[in-house]
């Protein structure tokens, strides 16, 4: 009798890349196998920690995955060349089939339920935050659920639209798959909407809001923009849910003056000033001390530490993956910090 593969649940493992897929001219989709003989059990919407090394250092990024737990054992993730983007860049220039990495197990508090019965659903993406809502419309139209599937997504172009072809075939294939495209520049090829998505076309393009819950991924003004479009409809948004992948800013955006305090690390032996300008994982990086800073942006909790004494400024913009009693026992995410007075910290 064969037994059944263990299950990929914790801890890090080596990954091979089975496929590179060119999606646009700057994004690629890279398909994974684990090199050890798992099963890889994930939800639709949620992320891959990614290692590389280099120059002979190692860095980390978050990358939802752009598969379905309901189309294929492999992992997938979609990488769109960024400004500044060191990881994603070096993923796109140097990255290629037959090459590894390693990676945690996937995690993330962002993904659609095994449960949904909600009579629709409302995907929303700009850029490459079409990732994860791929995942969860495949898995929803691959588990034959009847939802109907309202999918708004902005590009700046035709040629700029990640699963473009991939798209239209679904919006043919699936009736109660509703595909909107908003574009910076529209184009004769296909039927599409221009500009930023603003209150009027939203309201053209869902009329009705009624038993559906939203899920949003992309920058965070579009982010922004569309929870005010959903408050002005009185949706509860309690059924509205995000994710985004870009650094944590101050709630304050108020000129403030700079203060400089001291960052203590006995643990390593190491010390440094810190200002309220920079976040605790800037600081912590530049005494280069062995933590990760995945999605900086306070979501994937790879850069948690623990304040033994002093206070900090919590940056982020969203819920994080700490929990309360986490919260209460001084632990903070480092990327979505800032010092408010000297620091001492457990890593």
């Amino acid at each position: 009798m064969t037994q059944s593969p263990q299950v990929w649940q914790q801890g890090a493992q080596t990954l091979c890349c089975i496929e590179r897929r060119q999606e646009t001219a700057d994004a690629v989709t890279l398909v994974f196998r684990p090199l050890q003989a798992l099963a890889v059990s994930y939800q639709p919407g949620q992320f891959l920690l990614l290692t590389v090394e280099i120059d002979g250092q190692s860095h980390s990024r978050a990358y939802s995955l752009s598969s379905s737990p309901s189309r294929s054992a492999y992992l997938a993730v979609t990488v769109k060349r960024v400004a500044g983007g060191l990881v994603s860049n070096w993923l796109l220039d140097h990255f290629h089939t037959g090459d590894t990495l390693s990676a945690l197990a996937p995690t993330g508090a962002f993904f659609l339920p095994a449960d949904y019965s909600a009579g629709k659903i409302l995907l929303c993406s700009a850029g490459s935050g079409i990732t994860p809502m791929m995942s969860m419309a495949h898995w929803l139209l691959d588990n034959q659920r009847e939802t109907e599937i309202l999918f708004l997504h902005s590009a700046r172009h035709a040629e700029d639209i990640i699963f473009r072809d991939e798209l239209m075939a679904l919006a043919a294939k699936y009736p109660q798959f509703k595909l909107s495209l908003i574009l910076d520049n529209t184009t004769d090829a296909f039927v599409c909407y221009q500009g930023f998505l603003n209150p009027v076309l939203f309201d053209q393009l869902v009329p009705d809001l009624s038993d559906c819950h939203a899920f949003m991924c992309g920058p965070t003004p579009y982010m922004d923009s569309l929870e005010s479009c959903l408050r002005d409809r009185q949706f509860p948004m309690h059924n509205s849910h995000k994710e985004s992948f870009t650094p944590a800013v101050p709630l304050n955006t108020t000129t403030e003056a700079e203060s400089q305090f001291r960052l203590e690390v006995p643990g390593f032996g190491a010390s440094s000033e810190i200002t309220n300008q920079q976040t605790v994982l800037e600081a912590l990086e530049a005494l280069q001390l062995p933590i990760i800073g995945a999605c900086r942006s306070g979501i994937c909790g790879s850069c948690k530490c623990k304040v033994v004494s002093g206070s900090v400024e919590d940056i982020s913009t969203q819920p994080g993956p700490l929990t309360e009693e986490e919260q209460q026992q001084g632990y903070i995410l480092a990327c979505s910090s800032r010092a408010s007075s000297d620091l001492e910290l457990e890593l």
